[in-house]
């Protein structure tokens, strides 16, 4: 392929294809659309229907025309009814008068081809429907050609070459003395006449033409993009907050979280919008907040543990000669554990909070052999206490407790419980499970100081000891209960802690679904 100066191959950039119209424009362009279809439609059939009527009416004249010109003949009236284009022939074809309806005879041929209506033929039915002794009401329509070079005498010459209508009937039977008197023509036998008028549509076809015209080519265009202007302004004020939640958008992603998006008054989707986004942004914020101290509390508990074991290694450094270095290898080795301990609990946190309740609920344990098997081991790491397994006093008629969720999570949310409470306790430590409202209830109870009653909900956050000296022999890192609500949370529980019901020590409650719903 031929390659431009630029190096790229001609035909490979398209300015145009990259480009789509915006919503006003795609809104304006569809109005304009639309109503251009739609006016097109109604001038069409506005059209119509005014031929149609105008046609009605140009029948209707002429059937009135023709008998009332059939009526007049015997008065020898001269007068044409509503200006309408008639013929009175005689029954060898020839023409006794007209009215804006051109000679009959050329050379002694009919040029316009009208022929008068054999009276022999419709005499019996003809007399049986006479109103008057000289007329009768029998009409019918006959269709002729006009030739190319006749036209009637209506001031047009539209009419030629096409075919015309024309409304017939019989009048008579009138004497020589009266076709003398109608006609001026002498010695003519008597006879009946034929009275032929011209269904004129001339103007039917000529309104409609003009009617069209000016709604075809003024009024619909002119409508249109009235139409397509009132569809851009209108998709403007509509989009007018989404621009605002845009801007706020702008500045709150510039740093300005603190900001929220105008919610407009009305009661649209555009309100919704800028409320869900502010829900939203309310909750990053609060997630944003959260991770800065989590990040600042982690610092700060990391560097205690760092601190000391810096210190463990720059002493017995600055003197070798002096130092116990077993016992700087067991000291610096009893902080790395500290270290190591709040690395894992502070990403089990971060990927649990990450995975959430989809990523929680794999699998499934039954509560019963985890809280066996981990108080048998308490027997061998905490020999100083005694650890009791209760069931509660309704346990339901369940023989086992199964809860979703992953062994490794629904463990740690025990052995949290099982390391607060033995850190607290003075010698006992019980663990009752039971089945309550649906769900599978966890206790844990210590005879311990217990928690007081505003520090209750406290105890759930990160990096929070009650202990005011933070000892570290004594003290965890503060993230042991942070772990059990978050756990439990993602695995569509709860952990609350609640007064003991014996009145001292501690009682912390798990509620968790159970596994069959």
């Amino acid at each position: 392929m031929r390659a431009d100066p630029l190096g790229q191959p001609f035909g490979a950039y398209r300015p145009w294809r990259s480009w789509r119209p915006g919503v006003r424009l795609r809104a304006a362009l569809a109005a304009l659309l639309a109503s251009a279809v739609a006016f097109g439609f109604a001038a069409f059939r506005v059209g119509h229907t005014v031929q149609e009527e105008l046609e009605r009416g140009a029948v209707a004249r002429a059937g009135l025309t023709v008998q009332d010109v059939a009526h007049k003949i015997p008065d020898s009236s001269d007068e044409p009814f509503q200006d309408g284009a008639y013929a009175v022939l005689a029954e060898d074809g020839r023409w006794l008068r007209s009215s804006r309806l051109s000679d009959a005879f050329h050379d002694e041929a009919p040029r316009l081809g009208l022929l008068p209506i054999d009276p022999g033929a419709k005499r019996s039915r003809i007399e049986s429907e006479l109103t008057s002794p000289h007329c009768c009401e029998s009409v019918d329509e006959v269709a002729i050609r006009l030739p190319s070079d006749v036209v009637p005498n209506l001031g047009s010459w539209r009419l030629r070459g096409l075919t015309v209508r024309f409304y017939r009937t019989l009048a008579g039977p009138f004497t020589s003395d009266q076709l003398a008197k109608y006609s001026g023509v002498t010695g003519l036998p008597p006879q009946w006449l034929t009275v032929v008028v011209l269904i004129d549509t001339q103007e039917a076809e000529q309104t409609t033409e003009t009617v069209t015209w000016v709604l075809g080519v003024f009024l619909a265009p002119g409508a249109s993009l009235f139409v397509a202007l009132t569809a851009w302004l209108v998709t403007g004020l509509a989009l007018r907050p989404v621009e605002s939640i845009r801007r706020g958008m702008a500045r709150i992603g510039a740093g300005a979280f603190h900001e929220r998006v105008p919610v407009p008054p009305s009661r649209d989707a555009v309100a919704r919008l800028a409320a869900t986004t502010n829900t939203t942004l309310d909750r990053l914020e609060r997630a944003l907040a959260e991770q800065r101290r989590l990040v600042a509390d982690a610092s700060h508990e990391l560097r205690s543990p760092l601190a000391a074991l810096r210190s463990t290694l720059e002493v017995p450094l600055a003197h070798p000669a002096q130092a116990d270095w077993p016992a700087v290898v067991a000291g610096a080795l009893t902080d790395t554990e500290r270290l190591q301990d709040l690395a894992d609990d502070l990403l089990l946190l971060a990927r649990t909070q990450e995975a959430g309740a989809d990523g929680t609920k794999e699998g499934t344990v039954e509560l019963h052999d985890l809280i066996t098997e981990q108080l048998a081991e308490r027997g061998h790491t905490d020999p100083g206490l005694t650890f009791r397994f209760e069931p509660l006093e309704d346990p339901g008629e369940r023989a086992e407790v199964v809860v979703p969720g992953r062994e490794a999570l629904v463990g740690r949310i025990l052995r949290n419980l099982l390391d607060n409470a033995a850190r607290h306790a003075a010698g006992t430590v019980t663990v009752r499970l039971g089945v309550t409202d649906g769900c599978a209830r966890l206790e844990v109870d210590d005879d311990g100081p217990g928690i007081p009653a505003e520090d209750r909900e406290r105890v759930f956050d990160r990096f929070v000891r009650l202990d005011t000296a933070r000892n570290r022999a004594a003290g965890g890192a503060g993230l042991g209960l942070a772990l059990v609500r978050t756990i439990a949370t993602s695995l569509g529980g709860t952990a609350t802690a609640e007064p003991p019901p014996y009145g001292h020590g501690a009682h912390l409650v798990v509620r968790l679904p159970l596994a069959d719903g």
